[in-house]
């Protein structure tokens, strides 16, 4: 998709890499919309047609002001920047990388920033971008991370006069139908829809067609199918992919664990940690026929290998005694708080998402057992006649129940 100009003998080591879109990117590439949404399937090509665009916006209009946003601000490092600056601008002379100001400056005056919508200081920073707080062109990245007002607070941004035209790009893979995105922009009409999948981008090897053809069940219909869909049925239906985010474990943090005991059934554990706005898992161990000695052993591995110590707790279901006696011999104290399992369901509801909309866990992606429980697994005996009082089906739920173990404890 790149070609590269060969530059003056002073500026060897610059080039400027040249776009050349997908026959899909070529609508979407000249669209003027004021709101753009690029979703459907992975694997389509929607970041490299944003980041591509919203780079070249910045180039052809002197002064521009430019805004990439993920949800979480730190993430953005190992991801949108990276991206932009190895791969979109690369080694562009005309672009200059300004990490400490979270910012590219382009030599015709425009600037392309970038930050989050996590929390209150992460949205005043975004606040103060631009002059006057003015914005031309913003591209929201794994959009369906966001909240109705995230899109408003950006939509109220969009005052910039550098073109005779402003956009903002959304590109995200499908969540659920309740989604503002869903339900306002492409049910209501509000953006202009651009859809792909991973057979549309030639540059995708073979090896990752047949594992997206390997998915099953909600993440089959909504990664491989491009489908805004919910499982029926599912007892955390107030999670989706706005809860996945890829946050690394923080050393300077304590690790708390959440288990639920098996040997023939699965034995799940899960690393946990605590900021003051957030709860996050950012490991699983999830095994069948393993011992009780050998999972503690594995607990105390994983940590060393992230640089962190010994967790601080555990918190677990009070019949599990061979575990309680291993993580007890760990010196790691194990602790269980007695309650209903619909009094749990409800505490780890509201951590997923509460009666204002923020969502105060996350989820990273390499807990792949403990998401398809949460999508898909979990779910209750009658599908469309669930009541709030009715225990689900003690099925797929061995993550889940770590976690609630975990959430009535410490998280109340």
């Amino acid at each position: 998709m790149r070609t590269q100009t060969k530059s003056p003998p002073s500026q060897r080591k610059k080039y400027i890499a040249h776009y050349k879109p997908l026959p899909w990117q070529i609508n979407p590439w000249r669209d003027k919309s004021r709101i753009m949404l690029l979703t459907g399937a992975a694997g389509g090509g929607k970041s490299r047609l944003a980041g591509e665009k919203i780079h070249g916006f910045m180039l052809k209009y002197p002064g521009a002001m430019g805004l990439m946003v993920r949800k979480i601000r730190q993430s953005m490092s190992n991801s949108v920047v990276l991206f932009m600056q190895k791969t979109i601008i690369a080694q562009d002379p005309r672009v200059t990388f300004r990490p400490s100001l979270f910012r590219f400056e382009y030599d015709n005056g425009s600037i392309l920033a970038w930050g989050g919508m996590a929390n209150q200081e992460q949205r005043e920073h975004i606040r103060s971008i631009g002059h006057e707080g003015k914005v031309d062109v913003v591209w929201l990245e794994e959009a369906v991370q966001f909240e109705e007002s995230d899109f408003n607070e950006i939509l109220a941004r969009m005052r910039g006069t550098a073109a005779n035209w402003t956009q903002i790009i959304l590109s995200t893979n499908p969540g659920g139908p309740e989604h503002f995105i869903n339900k306002n922009l492409i049910l209501g009409k509000l953006a202009k829809v651009y859809y792909s999948n991973a057979r549309d981008n030639p540059y995708n090897p073979p090896s990752y067609l047949e594992s997206l053809e390997m998915l099953t069940g909600i993440q089959r219909q909504r990664l491989l199918e491009g489908k805004w869909v919910q499982a029926e049925g599912v007892v955390y239906r107030e999670f989706d992919t706005a809860n996945i985010e890829r946050v690394e474990p923080n050393p300077e943090l304590t690790v708390e664990l959440g288990v639920d005991d098996g040997y023939i059934d699965p034995r799940a554990i899960l690393f946990i940690q605590r900021t003051p706005s957030n709860v996050i898992v950012f490991d699983e161990i999830y095994h069948s026929r393993h011992l009780a000695e050998t999972c503690v052993e594995e607990v105390i591995q994983k940590c060393e290998s992230y640089g962190l110590p010994k967790p601080d707790i555990c918190i677990g279901p009070p019949e599990a005694k061979e575990l309680q006696n291993r993580f007890r011999l760990a010196d790691i104290p194990y602790r269980f708080k007695a309650h209903k399992i619909v009094e749990g369901i409800a505490v780890v509801r509201r951590l997923i998402r509460d009666s204002n909309g923020y969502r105060s866990l996350i989820v990273h992606p390499r807990c792949k057992n403990f998401i398809g429980e949460l999508t898909d697994g979990y779910k209750y005996p009658e599908q469309g006649s669930r009541k709030d009082d009715e225990n689900p089906i003690d099925k797929n739920n061995h993550a889940v129940d770590g976690f609630r173990y975990w959430a009535y404890s410490r998280a109340r």
